[in-house]
């Protein structure tokens, strides 16, 4: 189970996920692969990229902070982190419905009603999710307050490093729109 801080930021990621493929759903054939740029080809690309690094990082930053002696955060620093990510993504708001997509896992993307130029890619996104996921809910509610995410883009909270994911895949997304 994933400490409650993480939780937040992790159920907005998998929404923003979800809401990304069943837009995707939508798409034809022809939609996804106009010349136009971007395409949403190479930003459904370039967002299975950044939880791919993600993924990647996120053990390497565990074991970095393990090392470290950090001092434990306050809900203050989250939210500061937090605001500096959004601040430099300024995406715009998620559309209405948005909020009203539930999902608790990973395990729950639904990907059934794509077509078969989009469902590999998606399959191995979701993937890559489930695994952040396994490793996040390794995490306790202390570390989840005490360890920094160590990345090319900077150092951040746990919880900010999720947002950061999510903020950057929504400014693609938004690019593509």
């Amino acid at each position: 189970m994933l400490a409650k801080i993480l939780s937040v930021f992790w159920t907005e990621k998998l929404r923003f996920t979800q809401y990304t493929i069943e837009e995707l759903a939508k798409l034809s054939e022809l939609d996804f692969q106009a010349p136009k740029t971007p395409s949403y080809g190479t930003i459904l690309q370039k967002m299975v990229d950044c939880d791919r690094d993600f993924r990647f990082y996120l053990p390497i930053s565990m074991k970095l902070s393990g090392f470290l002696f950090l001092p434990r955060l306050a809900e203050w620093d989250i939210n500061k982190d937090i605001e500096i990510i959004r601040d430099r993504f300024s995406p715009p708001a998620f559309p209405p419905h948005f909020f009203e997509i539930r999902i608790q896992s990973a395990s729950e993307l639904r990907s059934d009603n794509l077509p078969k130029y989009l469902s590999g890619l998606v399959f191995q996104w979701k993937g890559e999710l489930m695994d952040i996921e396994s490793r996040l809910e390794r995490i306790s509610e202390e570390e989840a307050y005490r360890k920094r995410y160590f990345s090319l883009t900077g150092i951040h909270t746990i919880s900010g490093a999720i947002n950061r994911s999510t903020e950057y895949c929504h400014q693609l997304w938004s690019k593509a729109q």
